[in-house]
């Protein structure tokens, strides 16, 4: 007799930070809080991404979004990152699973989420890639559980 499942998490685990991170190939994109603004948003622009942490000597400092840029440059002075950059910058370790992800980046309106061991950053979360990695899990475990009820309703009864 198989054992009574208490909760969905047994049956099939939510993804860790870490194990998101692992999935992901790219290289982690940064910036020094002495760049300017116009070399951020260039960076941004080739990279692809919306989003750059800051570090100075190897520490976060700061991250820096689109909306830091457009919000804070002006055209008619240099800016420089330092002076844009977000500094209440919230984190999760790479233990965290995807909901509580979630629920730091809804609390905290953000749309990224870098991830932590220690002082060193090991890369950063989108919203989208959290989103996604819920609608897979949700597609396995709907699939799961249609073979579970297939597996019930016609149980192979000519092993005895």
């Amino acid at each position: 007799m198989r054992a009574r499942l208490q909760s969905l998490e047994q049956l099939m685990p939510f993804a860790t930070a870490g194990e998101l991170l692992a999935e992901n190939l790219q290289a982690l994109v940064t910036i020094s809080p002495g760049a300017g603004a116009g070399a951020a948003a260039h960076l941004m622009t080739e990279e692809d991404i919306g989003f750059l942490p800051v570090l100075e000597g190897g520490e976060l400092v700061g991250v820096l979004s689109e909306r830091d840029i457009v919000r804070g440059v002006s055209l008619q002075h240099p800016t420089f990152v330092r002076d844009i950059m977000t500094t209440r910058v919230h984190t999760v370790a790479p233990d965290a699973k995807v909901p509580e992800c979630l629920t730091v980046m809804q609390r905290e309106h953000i749309r990224h989420l870098p991830v932590m061991s220690g002082h060193t950053i090991q890369g950063v979360l989108s919203v989208r890639e959290l989103t996604g990695s819920l609608v897979k899990r949700h597609e396995r475990l709907l699939r799961g559980l249609e073979e579970e009820r297939v597996v019930l309703l016609s149980p192979n009864t000519g092993s005895y």
